[in-house]
């Protein structure tokens, strides 16, 4: 068995996890969970593309998976419930066809679905706070 080592947001070299958020950096970046190879052909990773459903992917077929960041970490290596609970989480979403959409659920919602079985976006709440106080700034007469 091989273990996979990617940088976490510290540039700390961390094992991944089942469980694990990855990032791919960017504005707004892009996140997607490693869940083990459960796919029906070992794929590892649940990629919930923009405007399309998610998928199981294989970690390697990533673009520069190298550089991907972990960021939330999943259930610690010898928590095997929690990392059963993921992993059922990350099949019921791909079979349901979960759709990452802008406003939600967004990568982020899918992924926090998956990691802690409910769906949050710091990313769109941080947008909409952002869009509220444009909004009433320019109702103030700007």
């Amino acid at each position: 068995m091989y273990q996979i080592v990617l940088r976490d947001a510290t540039g700390k070299l961390v094992v991944v996890r089942i469980g694990d958020e990855l990032i791919v950096e960017g504005l707004p970046a892009h996140k997607m969970r490693y869940v083990g190879p459960i796919g029906p052909f070992g794929e590892d990773v649940v990629d919930p593309p923009k405007a399309q459903a998610a998928r199981f992917v294989h970690l390697t077929s990533i673009p520069k998976w190298e550089r991907l960041r972990v960021g939330e970490r999943g259930p610690e290596p010898w928590d095997l419930r929690g990392q059963q609970a993921v992993q059922a989480r990350a099949r019921q979403i791909v079979a349901n066809r979960v759709v990452n959409q802008p406003l939600g659920p967004n990568c982020e919602h899918i992924g926090t679905q998956i990691a802690r079985g409910n769906p949050k976006s710091p990313q769109l709440r941080a947008a909409v706070g952002v869009g509220l106080a444009i909004i009433i700034f320019w109702m103030l007469g700007g």
